[in-house]
């Protein structure tokens, strides 16, 4: 499972998968190759133009603090092709994106397994 997240109102757009699996097929959907992920990591960030040429940012975390980590680098890069600096205001600009992006994450994929959920047991039990 692999939800996209709203980076307005900056450009470009952010996949979140929800496995390591899902990160692994998506790259391959969203960027035209694979991304073999190494059994010791516990995140990763990917970002490019995806196969549309649109600007793109791909993630996947198997905990809270990586995905805290991974979406860092999602908002560090945004501030950086925007000529933001990350320490104006005293960090305020990047703390405020980086837990609304961490609250959208957690929401969208709570919602989205919930409704996976619900399919899954309105499916036809097989005898």
């Amino acid at each position: 499972m692999t939800v996209k997240i709203s980076l307005c109102p900056y450009n470009g757009r952010l996949f979140v998968a929800a496995t390591r699996k899902d990160y692994e097929r998506s790259h391959v959907r969203v960027f035209k190759e694979p991304d073999v992920l190494r059994c010791d990591q516990g995140g990763r960030f990917s970002a490019g133009a995806g196969k549309d040429g649109f600007w793109t940012y791909l993630i996947w975390a198997s905990e809270t603090h990586c995905l805290a980590h991974e979406l860092s680098h999602v908002v560090l890069h945004v501030f950086e092709r925007c000529g933001i600096d990350p320490r104006e205001a005293n960090g305020e600009p990047f703390c405020y994106m980086l837990s609304q992006l961490m609250l959208d994450v957690k929401t969208s994929l709570k919602k989205r397994k919930k409704n996976e959920n619900r399919k899954m047991r309105k499916l036809p039990q097989s005898v």
